[in-house]
């Protein structure tokens, strides 16, 4: 892992949960523990693809960098920076667009997504159509080796691939051709036992949730009529999402778990499970809680001057091979 780069980030468009912290934040942190140079995008513009509404857009900005330090990111070690921060992400995204065809865009599956979402009638945004285009010009502009991402997102990061295969096989070889990472931690199932976690279905557990406030949302959780405790995704997948969390707070397998609730019911396991989420937070808020708001501004300084840098670098290869640096 060592002296290899990476890129991951997130939209500020809300506070993180513990479906993040799983599926992405503890890897984050692995990745910087063994060695790996790693870089945090918040992509601020990109809030503006399905919502045009930016009034919390900076609070949750810092939310988002409060968010990062209090599970381990070290922003000396893993710069973190906001996307519109950075005019070179903008040029870049030009010139991809050049050489990224509609029907690529098309095929992609959220714009697939978004356009059963529209229904009959509903008209798409240009920047929605172009959102692969610019989250390959977030990632190919630091030149990293590997991106970590879930399932849902490697159709996206295919598209990065090519663009970056087509832009050398027509210019000449400027960027590394990232390779995708899958995550392999759970993914997380929300409260309401529909689709994975996420902060838009209000079905998660946010890592900045107060003790009360994690109790009264499991109590709340969707279970089964079954009645018996037993980890099986297939059959009982809310009740093993639960012992899923619970494994993710306490560092036990599910299996294992599963057999502390012999002759207990589900009241039980959702309090227990409160209990281990609520010792799980506990530290990361104490951490959470000494983020000032003049130490965020600190570190996204910091990172957007350590990415211009890079960005500068990385454009003044792409104008000297696409014969765009003139002598004037």
């Amino acid at each position: 892992m060592a002296k290899k780069r990476y890129l991951t980030g997130d939209r500020p468009t809300g506070p993180l949960h513990i479906g993040h912290y799983v599926g992405s934040l503890a890897n984050r942190v692995k990745f910087q523990d063994e060695g790996a140079e790693g870089f945090i995008i918040i992509a601020d513009y990109q809030v503006v693809t399905d919502r045009l509404d930016t009034s919390d857009v900076e609070k949750n900005v810092f939310e988002l960098v409060r968010d990062y330090i209090s599970v381990g990111i070290d922003p000396d070690k893993t710069p973190i920076f906001v996307q519109s921060q950075i005019p070179e992400i903008a040029e870049l995204t030009m010139m991809f667009s050049m050489i990224t065809t509609v029907p690529q865009l098309e095929r992609n599956p959220t714009v697939k997504d978004e356009v059963r979402a529209m229904g009959p009638g509903g008209k798409m945004s240009a920047g929605m159509l172009m959102y692969p285009v610019s989250q390959a010009a977030d990632i190919l502009l630091v030149k990293p080796s590997f991106v970590p991402v879930g399932e849902d997102q490697a159709p996206h990061l295919e598209l990065t691939r090519d663009i970056a295969n087509r832009f050398n096989k027509t210019f000449g070889k400027v960027f590394p051709v990232p390779e995708i990472m899958l995550s392999k931690n759970s993914r997380l199932l929300g409260l309401d036992g529909d689709q994975k976690m996420s902060k838009s279905r209000g079905n998660a557990i946010n890592l900045s949730d107060d003790a009360d406030t994690v109790v009264k949302k499991l109590k709340k959780a969707v279970t089964d009529s079954k009645g018996k405790v037993s980890f099986d995704p297939n059959k009982q997948p809310e009740v093993s999402n639960l012992l899923t969390m619970m494994a993710v707070a306490t560092g036990r397998s599910e299996k294992e778990l599963a057999k502390d609730f012999d002759g207990k019911g589900y009241g039980d396991l959702k309090k227990e499970v409160a209990e281990a989420i609520n010792a799980f937070l506990a530290p990361i808020q104490k951490e959470r809680a000494k983020v000032k708001d003049a130490d965020i501004k600190k570190i996204l300084k910091n990172g957007r001057e350590v990415v211009r840098e890079i960005g500068r670098n990385t454009m003044d290869e792409v104008r000297k091979a696409t014969k765009f640096r003139y002598s004037f």
